[in-house]
C-alpha cells in the first residue's frame, strides 16, 4: 500500500425502516425483516472524525468507512475555494471538491471519476477473495472498480452496456482478475443491472449491491468529508449530477454525521441534484411532489437516454422511493432538483475550464450547469457557502500525458440473448 497505516473500523448496520441492528456485517445489503424497501446505514464507533494523514488515499477518512482489510488505493478528493468560477458566477464563498486528474491541485485519481472513491471501501468490506464480485455499470463505476481490483488482484466481473464500453480504459494494464461482459443490441444501464443480478445469484459470485452497499455510499461521502475538513464548516448548499442518486444520498449521510460530530456547525446542507435533459425521471417526480417515479414506458425511456451526452446518468430504476433514498434526502434537506440540457452543460464546461483551468466530464458539466440556474432562480444567495461536487475531470489532460490501455469484452451478449439458460451456460 502507499502507506503502512491501516485500522479496521468499528461499526454496526441499522435498518432505516424497522431499526433492526446488525453487529455482524457479512456483506449484508438488505434487512431480513418483513417490510418495504429500506436502506441499511452504517453507524460508526467513532462519533467524531479524525483525519488520519498517515493512511493510504481516502482511508485517511477510515473512521467513517466500513473497512475490514487493507486495500491499495490512491483515491482522494481534493477541495479548494474557487476564485475564477466564483467570480464569474458572482459567488463569494464557492467551494469545489474535485475528483479526477489535476496534478497542480494534487488530484491523482487516474480514472477521472469520483467512482474511484466507491471501490476501495467496497473491496475492503469484503472479508476475502473467495468469490467474484459482480457489478453493473454505465461505464465510470466499472472503470473505477477495474482499477482498484486490478491493483489488488481481486476477482471482478463487470457488466456494461454498449454505450459505456468506451469508458473501459486505464493508465495501467488490467489484471487477469478483471473480466468485462458487454450487453449490446440497443441495451441500456437497466439491462446491465438485470444481467448482473442473474450472474450474481450463481454460486461463486457476490453482488456488489449498488446503492444498497453502505461501503459504496460512505465512500462517495468522502467528497463531503474532504470539503468540510478543508473548509472547516458544513456548506449551505451542495450541487451534484445524479443518475442513480446514490451520490446525493451519500452527501446527505456524510453531512448528518458531521453535524452530529459537533465541530463543523449545525447547518442542514441543502441538496441540489441534477439530471441531464431529456432523461430526468427523478427531477420530474420531485418537481411533481411525488415519492414515486412517474410512469414512463420502456421505449420512451430508451429514446430519452439516447439523447443525453452524460450517458452515465441513465439509471431507469434509481433508489428514489426507498426508505433512506433520494426522496428522503431531498425532503430532509429542503432540496431541489434540476434539468440541464446538453447545450447548457457544454457551455458550463467551457466556462469552468476557462475560469478554473481543467476540463470536466459530461456528468460534472451537468452539475455546473445547474449552479448557474440556481443563482438565477435565487435558490442560492451570493454570500452562501456553496459546494460543487466535480465528480469527474482532467480526462483530456490525462490522455495527453499518459499511455491509455483499453479493456475489451471477454463475453458479449445481445439484449435479446439474455436468459437463464445463457447465464448458466456462460457463467456457472
Amino acid at each position: 500500500m502507499g502507506n503502512d497505516y491501516f485500522k479496521p473500523t468499528e461499526y454496526r448496520l441499522r435498518c432505516l425502516a424497522c431499526g433492526k441492528e446488525f453487529t455482524e456485517d457479512n456483506h449484508l445489503l438488505v434487512c431480513d425483516a418483513d417490510h418495504g424497501p429500506a436502506f441499511l446505514r452504517a453507524e460508526y464507533g467513532e462519533k467524531q472524525l479524525t483525519v488520519h494523514e498517515e493512511a493510504s488515499g481516502m482511508f485517511r477518512f477510515g473512521d467513517w468507512l466500513p473497512l475490514r482489510r487493507p486495500i491499495e488505493n490512491s483515491a482522494l478528493p481534493v477541495a479548494y475555494k474557487s476564485e475564477g468560477l466564483a467570480s464569474h458566477l458572482g459567488l463569494s464563498n464557492l467551494w469545489i471538491v474535485f475528483s479526477g486528474y489535476w496534478p497542480e491541485r494534487s488530484a491523482d485519481m487516474r480514472t477521472c471519476t469520483f467512482k474511484e472513491q466507491e471501490a476501495p471501501p467496497v473491496c475492503s468490506r469484503l472479508a476475502s477473495n473467495d468469490k467474484t464480485l459482480v457489478l453493473a455499470s454505465a461505464g465510470n463505476t466499472s472503470r473505477a472498480f477495474a482499477e482498484i481490483c486490478s491493483a489488488n488482484d481481486i476477482p471482478l466481473l463487470m457488466v456494461v452496456h454498449e454505450a459505456g464500453l468506451g469508458c473501459m480504459w486505464s493508465t495501467k494494464p488490467f489484471s487477469d482478475s478483471v473480466k468485462l461482459v458487454a450487453v449490446t443490441g440497443d441495451a441500456d444501464y437497466f439491462d446491465a443491472i438485470h444481467l448482473s443480478g442473474m450472474i450474481a445469484s450463481l454460486p461463486g459470485y457476490v453482488p456488489e449491491g449498488g446503492a444498497k452497499n453502505v461501503a459504496r455510499r460512505d465512500g462517495m461521502g468522502t467528497s463531503v468529508l474532504a470539503a468540510v475538513t478543508t473548509a472547516g464548516r458544513i456548506p449551505d448548499h451542495y450541487f451534484q449530477s445524479v443518475g442513480s442518486g446514490t451520490g446525493g444520498i451519500s452527501a446527505w449521510e456524510a453531512a448528518e454525521r458531521l453535524r452530529a460530530d459537533g465541530r463543523f456547525g449545525n447547518v442542514g446542507m441543502k441538496l441540489h441534484l441534477v439530471q441531464n435533459h431529456p432523461f430526468t425521471p427523478m427531477t420530474d417526480a420531485w418537481n411533481h411532489g411525488s415519492r414515486e417515479l412517474l410512469p414512463m414506458d420502456e421505449a420512451e425511456a430508451r429514446r430519452r437516454i439516447s439523447q443525453i451526452n452524460a450517458h452515465v446518468l441513465s439509471n431507469r430504476r434509481p433508489p428514489y422511493s426507498v426508505k433512506g433514498g433520494v426522496y428522503d434526502a431531498l425532503a430532509d434537506t429542503g432540496g431541489h432538483m434540476y434539468s440541464v440540457t446538453n447545450a447548457e452543460a457544454q457551455l458550463a464546461a467551457w466556462f469552468f475550464e476557462e475560469t478554473e483551468g481543467i476540463d470536466l466530464t459530461p456528468a460534472a458539466a451537468v452539475a455546473a450547469g445547474a449552479l448557474k440556474k440556481a443563482i438565477e432562480r435565487k435558490t442560492v444567495k451570493t454570500y452562501d457557502m456553496v459546494l460543487l461536487n466535480v465528480t469527474g475531470g482532467g480526462q483530456k489532460r490525462l490522455f495527453a500525458e499518459h499511455e491509455i490501455h483499453r479493456l475489451e469484452p471477454h463475453i458479449t451478449l445481445r439484449r435479446d440473448e439474455i436468459s437463464e439458460e445463457a447465464v448458466q451456460r456462460l457463467f456457472a
